[in-house]
């Protein structure tokens, strides 16, 4: 079969070679073949190099140490791979020969890859899962433990490694034997729990494995109502009765928060609401626990983390050994949401009543004012040192009289020309003040359609809307930015919030005001439209806290809506809706002709009736300055007394409010008994054109106050001019 030593000895070694299934072979130190197996002689041959087999490996060091150890006689054990085949390569001395073992380990490499590419697969589909999964030997050393394990037992991954799953148990711990299914306390980082084992073995290449989940446990008395309680559509969530954590929550509960992933359980029930309302959740809690208070209705309102929305919580037991604690939700955002417009309409309300009331009594005394003013003006030179001064008095009367204008505005008490204008065509006439008003760090950007439409609105408070908010955003940006406007049109089918209000359906005129200035923080967002609230005190210009306020009184008394949206350092955004119409824009009225001077023909009496003592004193000595004779009555009674013993009256001058009897019920009276008497209705505030609409009511002519003396003049010459003709 081979060339060999003719002897006995080598027949010995022959025999015991053949012994071995892997190549095995003798050589001497002369590096002749003694002697060999089958297997030795088709791996190592009969050549002088017995590791030719070898040539084509690219382990080229390991093959150098394996030649180097075969020259000196020195033993070596080695691995290498050659041909796509792995070999486990051993020398030894063999007395004064050598022994060359050559194990072929490809088919055991294959299976320890097979093995572990199983297990690595086993480990991917395992980390998925949200539930904590393990696996383990046949002795029940723990070989992987996905996340939510580690998340469970509070381990790291290494130390879990290092355990075996018993470690984790403290009562009835699985076998390793079998299927096991029951429940076991289990560590947990909060304590011990108990929990579902599911467990089952499985093999893999003849290697016997346990793979195995952790679940909660559901009480006895529950799990037959577990379904119905699953597909309620009422929120629901079974929670413990002393560490109130969360067992279990259904489908309408993950809708309510929006959440796809069940990450609720073993979560304290008490952190998923706003800390002013876990108080009373918690004694509420303990109350039922404790038999001291019946099941009943709780108030509850989510974390901002979950959208702060208000719920009517409804908790009782879930058996009657009160094993845990079932809680139904029903959301009462809504509700909530009505009965905050509700009480922000009260206080608007409210508001705008004082806010009318103040105005009336301001502008009674802005009118004397002003009208000493003029009448100390009359008689000062203009070199007057004095003159000055009083220029100034009546300046800052006038400012005033703005001021009570835009409180006014917010009461909706200002009287106003409404006109129908196009919208696209109004605002460019107002851009350019708009980009004056915020020059030269703010930018103006613009975006509106030609076709927006028409709305009815004094075109003086649409520029004040604009103007406003242009300013307020100017003194937000204070390193510069821009201010964008854009309008659309927009049609509500159906009501929907605005702010605190509701916005009926209809046709809308959408203008978004947006710019990216400081932005106003959640404490003062819900009462930026409250009339004195300012956050510029103590800084330069600082505003008088009525231009939002004005802005928000106007857009309600034309029928639409405002409403804001703010984030600190990021911006404000306006939005604001304007009834929309198809009506044709009013036509402008034709310029008046210049009105001739004046010139009294006969003597006239005025009846003048006032129940401010200042305003009658100083209205009646402007008028005797210009010639009229001035009868001065105080309160409605005491004018028709004067009238029943003057017949000679030929002008009424009457405020509107005033204790007993009004003026405009005086003024209907007097034309009773003397149709021919003309009348000028004087008021602080116009509430008398709520009811009837214009300025040009056909009983009197109206006088609004704070008024100048020229202005009176020139109110009572027009009367009479029109008595004349």
């Amino acid at each position: 079969m081979f060339r060999m030593k003719e002897s006995k000895l080598s027949q010995i070694y022959e025999a015991f070679l053949n012994t071995e299934k892997n190549a095995r072979q003798i050589r001497s130190r002369q590096n002749e073949l003694i002697a060999s197996n089958k297997a030795g002689l088709e791996l190592f041959g009969e050549k002088e190099n017995p590791f030719s087999f070898l040539k084509e490996t690219a382990q080229v060091s390991s093959l150098q140490k394996l030649v180097d150890a075969y020259c000196t006689l020195t033993p070596i054990e080695i691995e290498i791979q050659a041909q796509n085949h792995i070999y486990w390569i051993e020398l030894k001395k063999f007395e004064e020969d050598i022994l060359i073992c050559a194990n072929d380990r490809t088919a055991d490499f294959k299976l320890q890859k097979s093995l572990e590419n199983q297990l690595d697969f086993f480990r991917h589909v395992l980390s998925s899962f949200t539930e904590p999964v393990y696996l383990t030997d046949q002795n029940g050393n723990l070989i992987y433990v996905n996340q939510a394990f580690c998340t469970l037992t509070g381990s790291s991954f290494q130390d879990a490694l290092k355990s075996s799953l018993n470690s984790f148990i403290s009562d009835n711990p699985p076998s390793f034997e079998d299927i096991f299914e029951d429940v076991s306390i289990v560590k947990t980082q909060t304590g011990h729990l108990p929990l579902f084992i599911r467990q089952k073995p499985f093999k893999t290449n003849d290697t016997l494995y346990f793979y195995g989940s952790f679940q909660k446990y559901v009480p006895p008395a529950l799990s037959t109502e577990l379904e119905l309680f699953q597909e309620a559509p009422i929120p629901a969530v079974i929670i413990e009765p002393n560490e109130y954590k969360i067992i279990r929550v259904n489908g309408s509960f993950m809708n309510m928060l929006r959440q796809k992933e069940n990450s609720f359980e073993q979560k304290d029930f008490l952190s998923l609401f706003s800390e002013s309302t876990r108080d009373n959740l918690a004694n509420k809690l303990t109350r039922l626990l404790n038999g001291t208070t019946k099941n009943e209705r709780i108030e509850l309102i989510l974390s901002p983390e979950y959208g702060n929305k208000s719920f009517n919580a409804f908790i009782g037991f879930t058996t009657s050994q009160k094993e845990s604690f079932i809680i139904y939700l029903i959301d009462a955002s809504e509700r909530k949401n009505l009965e905050m417009q509700f009480a922000h309409a009260q206080k608007m309300q409210a508001m705008g009543q004082l806010a009318g009331g103040v105005a009336h009594d301001f502008n009674n005394l802005l009118t004397a004012i002003i009208g000493y003013c003029d009448l100390i003006l009359q008689n000062r030179d203009i070199k007057d040192s004095s003159f000055l001064d009083i220029l100034q008095i009546k300046g800052n009367a006038n400012k005033a009289a703005g001021l009570v204008g835009q409180l006014l505005t917010f009461s909706r008490k200002q009287p106003s020309q409404i006109q129908t204008i196009n919208f696209h065509d109004a605002f460019v006439d107002i851009s350019a003040l708009l980009q004056r008003s915020i020059a030269p760090f703010v930018t103006l950007k613009t975006d509106l359609k030609r076709n927006l439409g028409s709305i009815k609105i004094d075109p003086n408070q649409l520029t004040q809307i604009f103007l406003n908010l242009a300013v307020n955003a100017k003194d937000a940006m204070t390193k510069g930015g821009s201010l964008k406007i854009t309008a659309s049109k927009e049609i509500l089918k159906k009501a929907k919030p605005c702010g605190n209000d509701m916005l009926p359906a209809g046709q809308y005129i959408k203008v978004v005001v947006a710019d990216n200035g400081n932005g106003i923080s959640a404490e003062h967002l819900p009462h930026i439209f409250e009339p004195f609230f300012t956050t510029k005190e103590g800084k330069t210009g600082s505003g008088t806290g009525l231009g939002l306020s004005t802005v928000y009184g106007i857009i309600k008394g034309i029928g639409g809506s405002i409403s804001v949206d703010s984030e600190k350092g990021i911006g404000t955004t306006f939005i604001l809706y304007f009834p929309r119409y198809d009506d044709k824009p009013t036509e402008k009225a034709e310029a008046l002709p210049i009105r001739k001077a004046f010139t009294p023909l006969q003597t006239y009496t005025i009846l003048l009736v006032d129940d401010e003592d200042s305003v009658r004193l100083v209205s009646a000595r402007v008028l005797r300055n210009k010639g009229f004779q001035v009868i001065e009555s105080a309160n409605a009674e005491q004018a028709l007394e004067e009238l029943q013993n003057n017949k000679s009256i030929d002008l009424l001058i009457t405020d509107m409010i005033m204790p007993g009897m009004d003026g405009e019920a005086l003024i209907k009276m007097v034309k009773q008994a003397f149709p021919d008497i003309r009348a000028i209705l004087m008021s602080g505030y116009s509430e008398d054109f709520a009811r009837h609409g214009s300025t040009e009511h056909q009983d009197f002519d109206f006088l609004a106050k704070p008024f100048e003396l020229n202005q009176l003049l020139s109110t009572v010459e027009k009367v009479i001019e029109k008595n004349r003709e």
